[in-house]
């Protein structure tokens, strides 16, 4: 849910449920196996990322006041030359206020520079188009959706024309987007497909318990759809290759159901959302049904579903849109589905998923509602559990069958007292084109870290870079486009300043060393909901050393961290210890 949430969720609360921390000091930086080399500090919070060719993108927006604050809210993208990744230029900051400004990139016409850019707004505005200021949440005539944007892409000076040509309206904003590529070399009709995932915490103009009665809105194609005040869908956009000025919204809108759970919703009082003790619901709305994230695996035809309650992986048809009425499997928590779920303690809300390049894993991210290091939340008690403390903010890893095979917390092994630390997991994706598995996340306060997960029940962190400043990190990827020209090691981008704009350090470049690809496991690309590049077919051309190690890592000494146990069905909860 990221900052929207945050910004609800009382900062107090590490105070309240752990004796003694106020007086206890930060921990300093801690780093291993990663140096960070560039960083592009701009006052707002930095969203998510994409990658095409030498080109990265990162959306960024502040809070309505601006940062700093009285300055007016602003947003939009920059756009980085990464040729270099050790000293990346900035081509371009592109204004275009509307949060979160998650971006989507394709290259049209082949030549290595994209040239169509998608951006998903989660914020009532007054009107589409970029420069439209921001309006009342509820604003019954306002617009939120999927900006469509064209590009110059003159290799020799990229983007110096960036037209937008299309503003496609969905209910309840778009929070995150996700493209289908699947149709994108079809000889008639070339396309994307975009799915598109929001939910009703705050109103919008057709969203929410009374609001998604609203059907005088001039931007709502579909008025009256979906007609359900929990939201319960997923909206598809279209964007046709030869003209994206022609982008619309789908006719289909997969419906989202909660199998087996008690409430059938995400009831956002349970976790106490708005803060402990604190009025609930009140400024948001009571409950939804409806998906956070998406990501699909092209070569497997699967899309993985973070959808709030649970979590769910579907099959996606013939015609590019997932199965969402016949789960390949469901996934849930112990608390909050009354003891039926499989993983262990509680999940305050199922954020983020993501697969290994076989598709073969699943990885699972719950985003805290709480606060501290490792995160916790104070559930209010239902018929089906009693209420309590919960350690939330963990990330799991199952198989596509639901199996739980393992969990990991940043805060189990660097825990930092301080008020102000939320090392929640946030977002992340596999090294591409590997033998090994090595995910890259990214954990607010708890910085960037990379996970071997190629033995899933046994989990190593093998490097990590946990800064002081409690600035938050929203994203981190490896795109092992462009490399180093010299020294060891692979380029991890990050997006910063999510908690504290006042410290945000932008894109983050870090040098990590990890396992790279070979020239054939390389990628020219990144959108990161979308893994149509996973390399499965040629990571294993990567030299390796006797044992199963790199060339890279038989020059350096073996992860810190110990591997994680498995918690076993039916034991008890057997948390990482430090």
């Amino acid at each position: 849910m990221r900052l929207a949430l945050r910004l609800v969720v009382a900062a107090v609360l590490t105070l309240a449920l752990v004796p003694g921390t106020a007086s206890a000091g930060h921990v300093p930086d801690q780093t291993h196996n990663m140096a960070e080399l560039f960083t592009s500090p701009n006052q707002a919070t930095n969203s998510d990322l994409a990658f095409w060719g030498n080109h990265a993108f990162v959306g960024y927006y502040t809070g309505d006041a601006g940062s700093p604050a009285g300055t007016g809210a602003r947003g939009g993208v920059r756009i980085f030359d990464i040729s270099n990744p050790a000293a990346p230029q900035l081509v371009r900051d592109f204004a275009c206020d509307g949060p979160q400004n998650d971006p989507i990139l394709w290259d049209r016409n082949g030549n290595g520079v994209p040239d169509l850019m998608l951006l998903a707004v989660d914020r009532t505005m007054a009107s589409p188009e970029c420069g439209a200021a921001r309006s009342a949440h509820d604003d019954p005539r306002g617009w939120e959706g999927v900006r469509v944007f064209t590009m110059s892409d003159n290799p020799a000076a990229p983007f110096t024309d960036i037209q937008q040509v299309k503003a496609v309206y969905t209910d309840c904003g778009a929070h995150t987007i996700t493209a289908w590529p699947g149709f994108a070399d079809a000889k008639r009709n070339p396309r994307l497909l975009v799915y598109v995932s929001s939910y009703p915490l705050r109103p919008g103009p057709t969203c929410g318990d009374t609001e998604h009665e609203n059907r005088a809105n001039p931007y709502d194609e579909d008025p009256g759809r979906p007609n359900n005040p929990l939201h319960g869908v997923i909206q598809v956009v279209e964007v046709p290759l030869n003209n994206p000025a022609a982008s619309e919204e789908l006719n289909q809108q997969p419906r989202i159901r909660y199998p087996g759970d008690p409430d059938r919703k995400i009831d956002w009082c349970e976790r106490s959302v708005t803060g402990p003790n604190a009025p609930c619901p009140a400024p948001l709305e009571p409950a939804a049904v409806a998906c956070h994230d998406i990501t699909v695996h092209v070569a497997k035809g699967i899309a993985g579903g973070a959808c709030a309650e649970q979590g769910q992986l579907w099959r996606i048809g013939s015609n590019g849109i997932p199965k969402t009425q016949g789960p390949i499997s469901i996934v849930d928590d112990e608390v909050s589905s009354g003891g039926r779920g499989e993983f262990p303690g509680a999940v305050d809300f199922f954020h983020s998923v993501t697969f290994d390049n076989e598709g073969e894993t699943a990885n699972w991210v719950d985003e805290s509602f709480g606060s501290g290091c490792p995160s916790r939340t104070l559930w209010q008690p239902r018929p089906w559990q009693p209420g309590g403390i919960h350690k939330t903010g963990r990330m799991f890893f199952s198989d596509l069958e639901g199996d739980f095979l393992s969990e990991f917390h940043v805060g189990d092994v660097r825990p930092d007292p301080a008020p102000g630390e939320y090392c929640s997991a946030h977002m992340g994706l596999p090294v591409i084109g590997i033998e090994r598995d090595l995910l890259v996340n990214a954990w607010y306060t708890g910085g960037v870290d990379v996970i071997d997960f190629t033995r899933p029940r046994s989990l190593s962190e093998v490097a990590y870079y946990d800064p002081q400043q409690n600035s938050g990190t929203w994203s981190a990827y490896a795109y092992t486009g462009p490399m180093f020209a010299a020294g060891p090691g692979i380029p991890v981008y990050a997006s910063d300043g999510v908690t504290n704009n006042a410290l945000a350090e932008g894109m983050v470049v870090y040098r990590t060393l990890i396992e790279g690809p070979g020239p054939s496991g390389r990628v020219d690309h990144l959108n990161p909901q979308t893994m149509d590049q996973t390399g499965a077919d040629t990571a294993r051309t990567t030299t390796r050393t006797a044992g199963g190690r790199t060339a890279a890592d038989a020059q350096k000494p073996p992860a810190r961290a110990a591997p994680l146990a498995a918690r076993p069905r039916g034991g008890a909860v057997d948390h990482l210890a430090p």
